[in-house]
């Protein structure tokens, strides 16, 4: 169980070198520097913690940055720390409203690339003693801040025996996975305030010029397809659901696809996607049963499959529908997944407002999508051959994915 401050505030990133084969520039100011580290805390509890007055502490640079008054953070909220904004950058956003996003004002950096320990202080625990939870990375030894650091107070008690968030590399973040756990990952890019359809926020597509999250993408922009190389995207819609939503209809709850949970180690990181959004199937259970190599199903019928499951965030959800010319294989998080479908059950679920939207980008052709719906990229699996599928997975310890689709030129 991870160290936690205040009943669940525990370290859950860091950034240790932007630049690396994958720089990384966190502030988006167009270089990737030293100023880009940051560390992120998550609150793992179920009730919303203030986390005013906590301090980053660091043995090079003493206490380097304190939350200031009014900082709540949300049950399942991040709160950010870059080490610096630079000229031309700005903090990051998310699409989560109760994400908490802060600028150190470094113009140093803070973090060892060689190795460091991570330390949270909370000066009014243990009767104004203090009390910290500490982390370290690249093999470095355990410190001693109530001794080893100029200013740390000297009764403060450390909670917990202190993690080992393991070693980094250049360019991508050491984080856990999912949000809060045990488990670190060291071989994914950063993720400041996101959690490590209708796609979700912080989901990231393939586009011809490398991964982008959804909620940077625009119509005109290109995203790679399975089928057709590089196509444009017509449309993009987005849609916030409060956690109160979420919980009052269970026809909100996102599907969660764990890490390689689909074979051939797809998706690359845990997935959200809408009930009703559609993934690809591959496999000779498929090809038994369908008759093809290649069938899409919702992913509300896959839950029943090993590190498929409904889950119900309390803090709200952004979801995302991307419309291509056409029906089309998109890749998310490497995971093959359908563009927005425009059949009826599509069609009905769109507020007036959307569905206007859509009348004015497509105009005449917009009354196609009324006339018949569009040629679908894969047949659409459904009924009783979707729940035998399902069941000899399951059944067989079968993935879905045979074999990782390959991206065409």
């Amino acid at each position: 169980m991870a160290d936690a401050l205040l009943g669940g505030i525990v370290i859950n990133e860091v950034l240790v070198d932007p630049n690396g084969a994958n720089n990384f520039d966190t502030d988006g100011s167009g270089t990737a520097s030293h100023t880009d580290e940051f560390v992120e805390l998550y609150n793992s509890s179920n009730a919303a913690i203030d986390i005013s007055g906590l301090e980053l502490w660091d043995a090079g640079t003493g206490n380097w940055f304190t939350f200031p008054p009014g900082s709540i953070l949300a049950a399942g909220a991040h709160a950010m720390v870059l080490t610096g904004v630079q000229a031309g950058g700005s903090l990051p956003s998310s699409a989560n409203p109760d994400d908490l996003f802060f600028d150190a004002g470094r113009s140093t950096a803070v973090f060892n690339n060689g190795g460091d320990n991570l330390v949270v202080l909370d000066p009014n625990a243990n009767g104004g003693a203090g009390e910290y939870i500490q982390a370290t990375y690249n093999g470095d030894s355990l410190d001693n801040p109530p001794t080893d650091y100029a200013g740390f107070p000297a009764g403060a008690v450390r909670v917990g025996a202190g993690e080992d968030f393991g070693s980094d590399i250049d360019g991508f973040s050491i984080q856990r996975e999912p949000d809060g756990a045990d488990t670190f990952v060291n071989d994914q890019p950063p993720s400041p305030g996101t959690t490590n359809v209708c796609f979700t926020a912080g989901t990231r597509m393939a586009t011809p010029t490398g991964l982008r999250k959804i909620e940077t993408l625009r119509p005109g922009d290109m995203l790679m397809t399975g089928d057709h190389g590089a196509q444009e995207i017509r449309w993009i819609w987005a849609r916030f659901r409060s956690g109160a939503e979420i919980g009052a209809d269970r026809a909100l709850w996102p599907v969660r696809i764990r890490k390689g949970a689909l074979g051939a180690g797809l998706p690359r990181r845990a997935l959200l996607v809408s009930r009703q959004h559609r993934l690809l199937v591959r496999s000779p259970i498929a090809r038994r049963l369908f008759g093809c190599d290649e069938v899409l199903a919702p992913a509300k019928d896959l839950t029943r499959l090993p590190g498929i499951d409904l889950i119900a965030p309390e803090t709200g959800i952004t979801y995302y529908h991307i419309l291509m010319q056409n029906h089309e294989i998109l890749f998310a998080e490497g995971a093959p997944a359908e563009s927005l479908y425009l059949g009826d059950q599509a069609l009905s679920a769109l507020e007036p407002g959307a569905r206007a939207e859509l009348c004015a980008i497509f105009g005449q052709d917009w009354q196609a999508f009324f006339l018949a719906p569009p040629r679908p990229a894969r047949p659409l699996a459904q009924g009783a051959k979707l729940r035998r599928l399902t069941a000899r997975h399951r059944k067989n310890a079968k993935k879905l994915l045979e074999a990782a689709p390959a991206l065409p030129a």
